[in-house]
């Protein structure tokens, strides 16, 4: 008797689908633990989430082709899964945020698209190589931050926003000193209104390290109700 996904059991299905389910959460847990680490908006739940769907759609297109096999009858194993591709683009666009000028979000939405490729591997039952390829990535990405910081220095962009009471001069001149204690670099300047209040984005370069350090700087000066990372 020929067994075809029409026929398999609950048990048979368990064996295919857990294995995979599994791997498929370790691989996305992995990638969405470094962007949770980063404090990205696509953290550990969220990655974890598509891989799995990306997973369960594979192999679910994988069944289906082969449902009426046994009647002669063959589907097209990828044309579920071939949505992904385009549907996890929304997604992923979905994280990427132009604010004056400055695009963001770029590398969480390339990480969720790499998560929904590692789902379709894990999907046609190459978990393995899926696991290796997560595993690259992180490097990849752990790699390339201290790549940044170390190398290429003053060259990096950084976007925050404070929200004050008054623009006074001492809030200005504290504000310069930060900057140039830090050795950060200002680009740009935007001060908008806020209700009774004033909005205050400023655009600067330097290092990470300098650029946190500034950040709890902002909270000493006086007057400052609100910081916020852009």
């Amino acid at each position: 008797m020929i067994v075809t996904p029409l026929s398999m059991t609950f048990t048979d299905l368990l064996q295919f689908f857990l294995p995979k389910i599994g791997i498929s959460l370790l691989c996305g847990g992995l990638l969405g633990l470094e962007r949770e680490l980063k404090s990205k908006p696509a953290g550990i739940k969220t990655n974890m989430m598509i891989c799995l769907a990306s997973t369960l759609f594979t192999s679910t297109s994988i069944l289906i082709s082969a449902s009426v096999s046994d009647q002669g009858h063959y589907g097209d194993p990828g044309r579920v899964a071939a949505q992904i591709v385009s549907g996890i683009g929304f997604l992923g666009g979905g994280t990427i945020i132009q604010s004056r000028g400055t695009i963001m979000g770029l590398t969480t939405a390339a990480t969720i698209f790499v998560v929904a490729a590692l789902g379709i591997c894990i999907g046609i039952g190459h978990g393995d190589i899926a696991l290796l390829c997560a595993l690259i990535v992180i490097v990849v990405m752990v790699g390339m931050t201290l790549f940044e910081d170390r190398v290429l220095g003053r060259s990096l962009t950084f976007s925050c926003e404070f929200v004050v009471e008054e623009l006074t001069k001492s809030l200005k001149s504290g504000l310069d000193r930060s900057l140039h204690q830090h050795e950060l670099t200002i680009q740009d300047f935007h001060i908008t209104p806020k209700g009774n209040n004033t909005s205050i984005l400023v655009i600067y370069k330097g290092n990470r390290q300098s650029h946190k350090k500034f950040i709890l700087d902002l909270w000493n000066l006086p007057g400052i109700q609100e910081v916020r990372q852009v």
